[in-house]
C-alpha cells in the first residue's frame, strides 16, 4: 500500500535510475505534478510531466480509493491515442509512492486564461475550445467499452501556445458498464457535474456534454454555474454577459439539460452543433479540409532543434503554388471571418472592415517583398507556412521559398490592447529585435519592433 506522501520531492531527486526532478509545478488535490528530466542512454534527455499520487490521510478505505483511482487513470491513459490527450510514458512505484509519466504540455489551464483575463474570454475562441473538446470526448465515448470523463472543467483543460487543447486529469474518468443503474461513487466537481452525477444514476457520455456546456458558461460568464443539485434556475448567460449570442447561450442551455434525454446525445452532436456556427474558414481551420489529417490539432508539433537548418518538413506538403501574399484573406476584428481583401464589409457579420484594428507587419526581407503589408486584425493568429493539414492565419510561404519558417512558428496575440508573439517551438527560432524569443514565452511588441522568423523580418507597426 501506498504511504503518506506529506512532503512533496525535492529537486534532484532521481528516480528509477533516469528521471531527474527539475521542480514541483503544482500540488493540491490528489497529486504533485513535477518538471523531470529522462536521462537517456544516448546521453540526451527528454522533458516530462510527472505526476505523484499525493496522500494525507492514514485511513486505509481512502488510501485504498485513491491508489485505485490513480491507477485506473494509468490504465486508461496508457490504452488512448489522440492530438487532444497528454501521452503516457511510463507507470511505476518506488519507496511505496506511486508515480504516472506523462507528456510535459506547454502552456496554461483554461481557469488561468480566464483569471489572468478577469472578465468572460472571447465567444469565437470558447467555441473553438469547445469544438476541440468535443472532439476529444467523442473519441473517449466511442472507445470499447466508452470511457466517461466525469470531471470537465477549465482547470483540467489546457491550452497550448498553438490555440490546441488536452485534457489532463483522468483521476474520476471511469469506463460505462452497460447495464449497470448507479454509480459506486458519486465524483466530480460541483458547478460542472450533472444531476446524474450526484449518485441517482450511472453516468454516461451525456453526463460529459453537461460539463461542457457548463465549463463554457464560465468561460463565457466569468461565474460558474450553480451546482445542479441547488434548487431553481440558473442566472441565464445573457443576464451575466449581453454580448454572448442567442445561438451560443441556445447551445449551452440544451446542453445542461436536467434531463439527459433533453441534451445532445453525444459529444459528436454538439461538435456539430458548435461547428455551424462558425464560418466556412473557422470550421476549415478547426477540422481541416476534406481528406485531410483533421485540422490544426491532428497531430501534435515537432520539437524543436538547436541549430538546424531549413525545416526539415519544409518539403513535405509544399504544393507547386504557395499563396502569394496579396491573396491573404483579410479576417473580420467583430467575427473573425475571412474576407477577401479590398472587401467594405465583413461577409459573415456585416460590419465594416474599416474598422479593423490599426496594426500590422510590414516586410523587411526578403528585400524584394521589402514594404508589403500585413494586417494584424484579430486578437490571435498563427504565423507560419501554408500545409495540407494545417491551416495557419497568415502564411510567409510566399516569403520564405527555402523552408526556415515552420508551418506553425509563432501566435500574433492582442489582449488589453497589448501585442505579444509567443514562438510555438519552432525549428529556426523567432526574435524580436536581434533577441531570441524562449518558445512558449509571451513577449510585448512595440511599434518599430522587427519580428525575425526563420529569414524572414517583419516591422511590427501600429497606429495610435
Amino acid at each position: 500500500m501506498t504511504s503518506i506522501t506529506a512532503e512533496p520531492l525535492a529537486p534532484g531527486t532521481l528516480l528509477k535510475g533516469r528521471y531527474e526532478v527539475v521542480r514541483l509545478i503544482k500540488g493540491g488535490g490528489m497529486s504533485w505534478i513535477y518538471q523531470v528530466n529522462e536521462r537517456r542512454k544516448d546521453a540526451t534527455t527528454q522533458l516530462w510531466a510527472l505526476k505523484e499520487l499525493r496522500i494525507d490521510s492514514d485511513d486505509n478505505h481512502t488510501v485504498a480509493e485513491a491508489e485505485e483511482l490513480f491507477e485506473q487513470e494509468a490504465h486508461i491513459l496508457v490504452h488512448l491515442s489522440h492530438p487532444n490527450l497528454p501521452r503516457v510514458a511510463a507507470y511505476f512505484a518506488q519507496s511505496q509512492r506511486s508515480y504516472l509519466v506523462m507528456e510535459y504540455v506547454h502552456g496554461e489551464t483554461l481557469q488561468e486564461r480566464l483569471t489572468a483575463a478577469r472578465a468572460p474570454l472571447l465567444e469565437s475562441q470558447v467555441v473553438a475550445w469547445a469544438v476541440q473538446i468535443c472532439g476529444v470526448l467523442s473519441y473517449l465515448h466511442n472507445q470499447s467499452p466508452p470511457v466517461i470523463f466525469r470531471d470537465m472543467k477549465p482547470s483540467n483543460v489546457m491550452v497550448t501556445p498553438g490555440g490546441d487543447i488536452k485534457l489532463i486529469d483522468f483521476g474520476i474518468a471511469r469506463t460505462y458498464k452497460a447495464g449497470k443503474q448507479r454509480d459506486t461513487i458519486s465524483m466530480g466537481s460541483e458547478n460542472y457535474a450533472a444531476p446524474e452525477q450526484w449518485g441517482q444514476e450511472q453516468t454516461d457520455a451525456r453526463s460529459d456534454v453537461y460539463a461542457v456546456g457548463a465549463t463554457m458558461y464560465h468561460l463565457l460568464a466569468n461565474e460558474p454555474p450553480l451546482p445542479a443539485f441547488v434548487p431553481g434556475e440558473r442566472v441565464p448567460l445573457r443576464q451575466r454577459n449581453p454580448s454572448a449570442s442567442e445561438r451560443v447561450d441556445a447551445i449551452i442551455s440544451k446542453a445542461m439539460a436536467r434531463d439527459r434525454n433533453d441534451r445532445y446525445q453525444t459529444a459528436e452532436e454538439m461538435r456539430q452543433a458548435l461547428l455551424r456556427l462558425l464560418s466556412p474558414w473557422e470550421r476549415l481551420r478547426l477540422v481541416g479540409a476534406p481528406g485531410s489529417a483533421g485540422g490544426r490539432n491532428a497531430a501534435s508539433a515537432m520539437p524543436a532543434r538547436s541549430g538546424q537548418a531549413p525545416d526539415e518538413r519544409a518539403g513535405a506538403g509544399r504544393t507547386e503554388r504557395e499563396q502569394p501574399a496579396q491573396h491573404m484573406p483579410v479576417y473580420c476584428a467583430v467575427c473573425g471571418a475571412g474576407n477577401r481583401q479590398g472587401a467594405q464589409f465583413c461577409s459573415r457579420c456585416g460590419h465594416p472592415m474599416a474598422t479593423a484594428p490599426m496594426a500590422r507587419l510590414s516586410v523587411v526581407r526578403p528585400a524584394e517583398h521589402a514594404g508589403r503589408r500585413i494586417d494584424l486584425p484579430a486578437a490571435s493568429l498563427i504565423v507560419g507556412r501554408r500545409s495540407p493539414d494545417r491551416i495557419t492565419d497568415i502564411d510567409l510561404g510566399a516569403l520564405d521559398p527555402n523552408g526556415y519558417v515552420s508551418r506553425q512558428h509563432a501566435r500574433m496575440e492582442r489582449s488589453a490592447g497589448i501585442w505579444t508573439v509567443v514562438d510555438l517551438d519552432s525549428s529556426n527560432g523567432t526574435s524580436v529585435n536581434g533577441s531570441r524569443v524562449p518558445p512558449g514565452l509571451p513577449v510585448r511588441l512595440r511599434d518599430g519592433d522587427v519580428v525575425r522568423m526563420g529569414q524572414v523580418e517583419l516591422r511590427f507597426e501600429e497606429e495610435h
